[in-house]
C-alpha cells in the first residue's frame, strides 16, 4: 500500500518488490501459488490507471496527489474549516460498486481511527463523495521513509542509534495496536514516516484486520494474499488467514531489524513472483547468513538474536506480539546505555589527565579524581563555586573569553592558565575544550602544564 501522508517520489510507487504490496486474487486453494490471472499482473506488480485528481473531496480544498495504489488515492489537501493541512484516502472510481473495496477502506478509516497513539495518524472524518465513493481524512505527515534513511546509508553501521530509536516507537505503535486486537500485516521500512522533531509515525493500515484469535478473510469470492513480498511471514504468504496473528507483524519487525543490520529485507530480489515464492517457502537461509555476517563484523549480538528469533519459519517460536519485541529492545537499549556509562565512568576516572564537565553558567559540574590530587579541593569544593574563582586574577578575563568561545560552539584549543592550589600555590594547566551550546555543556580536558 502507498504511503497515507507523504509525497512519494515516482520510483516508490511501483515496479520494487520490496517495496510495493501484493495483492494476489484467485480461486485456488491457499497451498496453491496464488499468483493470479495474468489479466491482474503487469510486469510482477498491481497496476492501475491514473485517476482524475479531483479539485475538491467535501468541504476539503484538494492540492496534489500524493500517491495512488490498487485500492484508493492518497491526496493532499485543504480543510477551510479548520485551517489546517489534512492527507485523503478515497476510492477509485473503478471500485465504486465492489462492496469488498468500500468495506475495506471503510476499515481502515475505522481501524485508524480507534489507535488513539502517538505512534499512528488522527483520522478527523469518514464521509462520501456524490457519486457514493468513501473517503476519509487524517493527519498529514511531512517527513521522509525510514526506507529512504536507511537507503541514504553508505553502511548498515551507520546511524544505527537513530534508526534503532526510530524501531523502538515502531515496536510501541504497533504493540498498543496488538494490545487493541489490531493487526497491521503490512509491517516494512516504507509505512514507517519519520518527521521532525522526533515524530515517527506508522502509517498505512489498509490492510489491517481485527482479530479474535486469527484474522478474518477480508473477501468472499477470492482468496487474497495482501502485504508486501519482501517482509511477508510464511503463513500471510501461504494465504490462509486464520493462521495470521500477531506474530505475522512480529515476522515484519524482524523484517525492518534485518534491513536495519544488514542493508536488506528479508526476501530481496528483481522479481515479486520469485520473491513471493521465496516468502511462501520461509527460505530464510541467506537472509540468516547476512545476519551471522553483520554480527560478525560488529553489529549487536543482542540485536542479531532478536531479528533472527521475529524471523523464526515457525510463528509459534517467534515472540508473541510487538510488545515482547519492544520489551527485548528497551531491555537492549538500557543495558547498553548502562554499559556505556560504565565505560565512562572508568575512562573518566582512570585517565591520568584532568577531565571534567562544566555548564556555560560558569560552573563545573563534574570533576574526576585527578584535580582533587593536583588542587587539593574536593570535588564538592569544585563544583560549588565559578570555576573562574580558582583561576589567577591574571588569567581570568582571558577564561571569560574562552568561555565565550565555547558558548558559540567554538572549541578551545591548548589554552593556558594557572588554577590556585589549596596551599595557595598556582599550576599551570593546558586546555582543550568542545562545548554542546544547545544544552550548555562543556567537555574539558586538561593537563598539568610547566609555566
Amino acid at each position: 500500500m502507498p504511503d497515507l501522508s507523504a509525497p512519494l517520489p515516482p520510483a516508490e510507487r511501483a515496479s520494487d518488490p520490496n517495496r510495493t504490496d501484493l495483492l494476489l486474487a484467485s480461486n485456488t486453494s491457499p497451498g496453491n501459488s496464488g499468483v493470479g490471472a495474468p489479466d491482474t499482473l503487469t510486469n510482477d506488480v498491481i497496476t492501475t490507471p491514473a485517476p482524475v485528481l479531483p479539485s475538491q473531496v467535501a468541504r476539503y480544498l484538494v492540492e496534489r496527489e500524493l500517491a495512488h495504489g490498487g485500492m484508493g488515492e492518497i491526496l493532499a489537501a485543504h480543510d477551510p474549516l479548520m485551517g489546517r493541512a489534512v492527507a485523503l484516502k478515497v476510492l477509485l472510481a473503478q471500485h465504486r460498486d465492489k462492496p469488498n473495496y468500500r468495506t475495506r477502506l471503510l476499515d481502515e478509516a475505522r481501524i485508524t481511527g480507534r489507535l488513539q497513539h502517538p505512534g499512528t495518524v488522527a483520522v478527523y472524518d469518514l464521509g462520501e463523495l456524490p457519486d457514493t465513493r468513501p473517503f476519509f481524512a487524517m493527519t498529514l505527515v511531512e517527513g521522509e521513509t525510514l526506507d529512504a534513511q536507511l537507503a541514504a546509508r553508505k553502511t548498515p553501521a551507520e546511524n544505527l542509534p537513530h534508526v534503532l530509536s526510530v524501531f523502538e516507537r515502531v515496536c510501541q505503535a504497533l504493540a498498543y495496536a496488538h494490545a487493541h486486537g489490531v493487526i497491521h500485516r503490512d509491517i516494512k521500512p516504507l509505512n514507517v514516516m519519520v518527521a521532525p522533531f522526533g515524530v515517527v509515525k506508522l502509517m498505512d493500515w489498509g490492510v489491517a484486520c481485527e482479530v479474535n484469535g486469527a484474522c478474518k478473510p477480508c473477501s468472499s469470492d477470492a482468496q487474497e494474499v495482501l502485504g508486501t513480498p519482501a517482509y511477508m511471514s510464511p503463513e500471510q504468504a501461504q494465504g490462509d488467514p486464520t493462521r495470521v496473528d500477531e506474530r505475522a507483524d512480529v515476522f515484519g519487525l524482524g523484517g525492518i531489524l534485518c534491513a536495519m543490520l544488514t542493508g536488506a529485507p528479508p526476501y530481496p530480489g528483481d522479481s515479486t513472483r520469485k520473491v513471493f515464492s521465496r516468502a511462501q517457502r520461509a527460505d530464510l537461509a541467506e537472509a540468516y547468513a547476512r545476519l551471522d555476517a553483520a554480527g560478525r563484523a560488529g553489529a549487536p549480538a543482542d540485536l542479531v538474536s532478536l531479528a533472527k528469533r521475529c524471523l523464526a519459519p515457525h510463528r509459534d517460536t517467534r515472540p508473541r506480539n510487538a510488545q515482547e519485541v519492544a520489551a527485548a529492545l528497551t531491555a537492549y537499549i538500557d543495558s547498553d546505555l548502562r554499559r556505556a556509562e560504565r565505560d565512562l565512568v572508568r575512562f573518566f576516572e582512570l585517565s591520568p589527565d584532568l577531565f571534567c564537565i562544566a555548564g556555560l553558567d560558569g560552573y563545573f559540574r563534574r570533576v574526576n579524581g585527578n584535580f582533587t590530587r593536583v588542587l587539593g579541593y574536593t570535588p564538592e569544593q569544585l563544583v560549588s563555586r565559578p570555576f573562574v574563582e580558582f583561576v589567577h586574577p591574571d588569567d581570568r578575563e582571558s577564561t571569560e573569553a574562552e568561555a565565550e568561545k565555547l558558548s558559540r560552539g567554538l572549541p578551545v584549543v591548548r589554552f593556558r592558565n594557572r588554577y590556585r592550589d589549596t596551599r595557595g600555590a598556582y599550576r599551570w594547566f593546558e586546555w582543550e575544550a568542545k562545548s554542546i551550546p544547545e544544552e550548555g555543556i562543556i567537555f574539558a580536558v586538561a593537563r598539568v602544564s610547566q609555566e
